[in-house]
């Protein structure tokens, strides 16, 4: 049986390829709108997804399955307010800079393993 994966990142993630991960092993780099079929023997594998620093969460994936791999929309909304705050606080007042900077902070961390979204269909 295989696993059809397909990358739908639109704009924000567009720029580079997204490694996916089977079982801890990198498989395939992935284009945006690509799509890859992995075999296997396995009844489960475990997934991710990864770019750069950014990641997904671990997905357990059953044979038969096809799954998507999205940017999830509430990292990039955290994403983009903090920088706002960072670059429009320097003219409100600099606590805004400060609250912008902690919020691109939380913002990597949270990103780390929660940047993309493995939808199993």
């Amino acid at each position: 049986m295989s696993i059809r994966v397909k990358r739908s990142t639109g704009m924000m993630g567009g720029t580079t390829k997204v490694a996916l991960e089977v079982d801890n092993q990198l498989v395939k780099k992935l284009k945006n709108n690509e799509e890859y079929t992995i075999t296997s023997d396995a009844e489960q594998v475990t997934m991710k997804a990864k770019q750069l620093i950014f990641g997904s969460e671990d997905r357990q994936v059953e044979r038969g399955s096809t799954v998507n791999i999205k940017i999830n929309n509430n990292a990039v909304l955290l994403y983009i307010v903090s920088l706002l705050a960072m670059l429009f606080g320097t003219m409100i007042t600099p606590v805004i800079t400060i609250i912008g900077l902690i919020g691109a902070v939380v913002t990597v961390v949270y990103s780390t393993k929660r940047w993309f979204k493995l939808e199993v269909e």
